[in-house]
């Protein structure tokens, strides 16, 4: 009975902490829809980076031309890349590797290592287009999480109407139930955001240093 007490007790606290933060997240939500960044061409990037789109290569190479490389046809500069491009390869362990295939390349060299950074370019650019386009599939769906979590929200506070007061009390805990579910859904998603945000960046910096080892080697 005593714990029954308790329980009714904490009820009223709970919902209004729950009402309190589903609030702070549907405010600041409709902020971002209400005021997308200016530098960002997509309305549902979720990110506090700006938005580039697919790379330019003349950002990222000053070599020869890469235009028409069938990179993929030649195994041996076929495997490098895909060891390369693969962000489990530690850097200083795929700018060794660079190196040491352009010792062994003689006086083909020069083709060899232009293919592999055409190899480079095309994977890693359309890796990252992948997860760009990962992170807009994301923040689309954290705005309709949002709008849902605001819609949850609101129900509590209409009248019971022509309920019985245990039907309602029932109506109530369920809301409830939802919210909170939802709101933990949010949170473990905007908590995961962060390195995901970064991801695009990081490939961006692999390719920029691999590009300058591959050029250096061309000497």
């Amino acid at each position: 009975m005593h714990g029954s007490r308790q329980a009714a007790w904490r009820r009223p606290w709970r919902e209004a902490a729950l009402r309190l933060i589903a609030l702070t997240v549907t405010l600041e939500s409709t902020r971002v829809a209400a005021e997308p960044r200016a530098d960002s061409p997509e309305p549902n990037w979720p990110c506090h980076q700006i938005l580039v789109g697919r790379l330019s290569l003349a950002a990222v190479w000053s070599g020869p031309s890469i235009e028409g490389l069938d990179w993929r046809n030649d195994q041996a500069v076929a495997d490098i890349v895909a060891r390369l491009a693969a962000r489990r390869t530690p850097l200083d362990d795929a700018e060794r590797a660079i190196e040491d295939f352009a010792q062994s390349q003689g006086a083909g060299k020069t083709k060899k290592l232009v293919s592999v950074f055409a190899g480079l370019f095309e994977t890693l650019n359309d890796e990252r287009t992948q997860v760009i386009e990962g992170l807009l599939r994301f923040g689309a769906k954290q705005k309709e999480l949002a709008e849902k979590i605001r819609a949850e929200n609101a129900l509590p506070r209409e009248g019971p109407g022509k309920e019985s007061p245990q039907a309602s009390r029932q109506d109530g805990e369920t809301v409830a139930g939802n919210l909170e579910w939802d709101l933990r859904v949010f949170d473990e998603r905007h908590q995961s955001l962060t390195y995901v945000c970064e991801t695009p960046a990081l490939i961006e910096q692999r390719l920029f240093a691999l590009a300058r080892v591959i050029q250096r080697s061309l000497e």
